[in-house]
């Protein structure tokens, strides 16, 4: 556990600028090793389901994937006693890559959803969905779309240009 954790710190401090774009192979280790570390930490109370296409060659900003991964483990699986499932996928079509980070937590009611959706980055929460909504959209024009149902999980899903 300790090597991933070296890994994990390691690759969220070499960058020095957030704006810069990563392969997706990058971004998905920093996942890997922080998933690795938050199932040691929970054991049985957290699975992992991975759906990723051949992916080789898209590029995605830095800290996009991992904080959504974060989050669905924070606020929507980890709010259940038995803890829950979190879904990775990763689809690659002509023009563009589809990531997905999808929980069957406890979800929220559209107040709740559009309220983490109107909160600006000066906000003590959210800050991690926001920050990551503008990078993309700066970057390709397009942000992260959220659905959301209670006791039913949560869908963070964003599209790349390849």
């Amino acid at each position: 556990m300790l090597e991933q954790f070296s890994h994990f710190l390691r690759s969220k401090f070499k960058f020095q600028n957030m704006d810069d774009l990563v392969s997706i192979e990058d971004e998905l280790s920093l996942v890997r090793s922080y998933l690795y570390i938050e199932q040691v930490r929970f054991t049985d109370r957290l699975q992992v389901m991975w759906e990723i296409a051949d992916c080789h060659g898209v590029k995605v900003p830095f800290l996009t994937i991992q904080p959504l991964v974060e989050n669905a483990i924070r606020h929507g699986i980890m709010k259940r006693t038995r803890g829950g499932t979190i879904f990775i996928r990763i689809a690659v079509h002509e023009t563009h890559a589809e990531i997905t980070v999808e929980d069957d937590g406890i979800g929220m009611d559209d107040k709740q959803l559009q309220r983490i959706l109107e909160r600006t980055a000066e906000g003590k929460s959210g800050v991690g969905l926001i920050n990551t909504d503008r990078r993309l959209i700066r970057h390709f024009g397009t942000g992260l779309e959220i659905e959301s149902r209670p006791d039913k999980g949560t869908k963070v899903t964003f599209r790349v240009r390849k």
